[in-house]
């Protein structure tokens, strides 16, 4: 719900300033979520965290692309997702240790010392952009896209409780779907009518945009939609606590870390796609032998293949980013980023929902079947039939995920983006020389308003691109 506001904030307030104001949320939100009294209390600071937290990944995408050159972006943003990769492994595994042997507040107090941290360190190293100065609000769009997200992400967080025939499930759905709908008009005609949008849609005729956030979709909906396969299988099915469930997953964030500083430099030589492509095909493989997991499948081989898994996907965040906005003007980075986040935001809901949804629904059927064929008379074989259809569904279930990431291989293809060249190869002949203000994407040839003359480049300037 917050998230679209990311680019009217940072350019009303400045990029630097709204990310101090949103981290300082988040670490206020954080600390009083330790010292809620009761359920209500937590759940008004916890919505106070996530006001904070929810638009500090599309500012860190903005900082990080006006600060480093077109030919250093996949190294840094390499770096500046070791955070989220490391998170869906350390982070259950230290709130299981928190919460069973500690104290469940730690959760939250742990981010206090962190935050401290980070606001003083943007106040000493980030450097402010000027803003675009007093820009009207889109209360129309906010208003329609906050209720439509609302609405939709209700639905879908329900879906696997209450089902899909769920009458809730289906009107929240349905109405929210339309909102979104209303939104999409709004936002356009505030574009055409020459006015500042909240969202600005047209970023999706950029081929690059559109094509990276649909690879982006599907891979939110298999991986990180699918996280709650993994918890499921080792648990429910293998008997681990979630503190060993976590431990198992460590494998998975190390080798992502590993391959996403080693891949940003790929990316900066080459090209995004150099990288995508051999992450996808790791992910594919690592997903096709999670759909065969067996009750007895060993302990060493899970870890194999979910250092795999975690091989691939440090292969697939960072070279995306770098994709989407390899053609987006500098003015609508944030735009851009926010926009990624949050199709990144509904799409994990989405799988989360579908997946889980199928487990469920294909769980019972394997149960059913099984049953009637083998007839069990005993409360321990009914038992086990009980964990043979919950493994049946939990297969059926990445093989939907595979599914998934067939069609980012195929989105991928469609990614047409120019590898940088680092500013120590270009050329400029004498007596020439480029704006600061070009756009790379743009002709070479550009004029100043009213001059009546025309400024021609000979040759790319710093941070322009060269198709490969």
């Amino acid at each position: 719900m917050v998230t679209p506001t990311t680019a009217f904030f940072a350019n009303r307030l400045g990029t630097k300033r709204f990310y101090i104001i949103a981290l300082v949320l988040f670490t206020l939100g954080s600390a009083l979520c330790g010292l809620a009294w009761n359920e209500p209390s937590l759940i008004v600071f916890r919505v106070t965290q996530a006001i904070g937290g929810a638009t500090l990944f599309p500012l860190a995408i903005t900082l990080l692309f006006h600060e480093f050159p077109p030919h250093e972006r996949g190294l840094a943003t390499g770096i500046l997702s070791i955070s989220a990769l490391l998170a869906p492994a350390v982070g259950p595994t230290l709130g299981g240790y928190l919460v069973t042997y500690a104290d469940w507040r730690l959760i939250f107090y742990i981010n206090v010392p962190v935050g401290v941290v980070g606001v003083v360190m943007a106040l000493l190293l980030l450097r402010e952009r000027p803003s675009e100065g007093r820009t009207r609000f889109d209360l129309p769009g906010f208003v329609l896209a906050a209720t439509g997200l609302a609405a939709v992400l209700y639905a879908l967080s329900n879906a696997s409780i209450s089902g899909w025939n769920s009458l809730v499930v289906l009107v929240t759905l349905i109405g929210g779907l339309c909102l979104l709908a209303l939104f999409v008009v709004v936002e356009l005609r505030t574009a055409y009518r020459g006015k500042q949008p909240l969202v600005e849609l047209r970023l999706f005729a950029n081929g690059p945009f559109l094509s990276s956030n649909i690879a982006n979709a599907l891979i939110a909906f298999s991986f990180f939609g699918g996280l709650i396969l993994l918890p499921l299988y080792l648990q429910n099915l293998r008997g681990l606590s979630a503190f060993q469930s976590g431990l198992f997953t460590l494998p998975l964030a190390f080798a992502a870390v590993l391959t996403a500083i080693a891949g940003g430099r790929v990316v900066d030589r080459f090209g995004p796609r150099v990288v995508l492509f051999p992450g996808l095909v790791l992910m594919g493989l690592s997903t096709w032998q999670l759909a065969e997991v067996q009750l007895s499948t060993s302990y060493p081989w899970l870890l194999l293949v979910f250092a795999l898994r975690g091989l691939g996907l440090g292969c697939l965040i960072q070279p995306l980013t770098v994709s989407a906005l390899a053609k987006v003007p500098p003015r609508q980075y944030a735009q851009a980023s926010s926009l990624g986040t949050v199709i990144r935001f509904v799409f994990t809901s989405l799988g989360i929902a579908v997946l889980a949804t199928l487990v469920q629904s294909r769980a019972a059927t394997h149960i059913s079947t099984l049953a009637a064929s083998l007839k069990p008379t005993s409360p321990a074989a009914l038992a086990q039939i009980g964990k043979l259809g919950l493994n049946l569904a939990v297969q059926d279930a990445f093989w939907l995920s595979l599914g998934a990431f067939t069609l980012a291989f195929i989105a991928v293809c469609f990614i047409r983006v120019q590898r940088p060249v680092p500013e120590e190869k270009i050329t400029t002949p004498p007596g020439e020389r480029l704006s600061d203000t070009d756009d790379p994407t743009n002709p070479t040839e550009s004029a100043s308003p009213g001059s009546g003359s025309t400024r021609l480049s000979a040759g790319p300037g710093p941070g322009d691109n060269v198709m490969v």
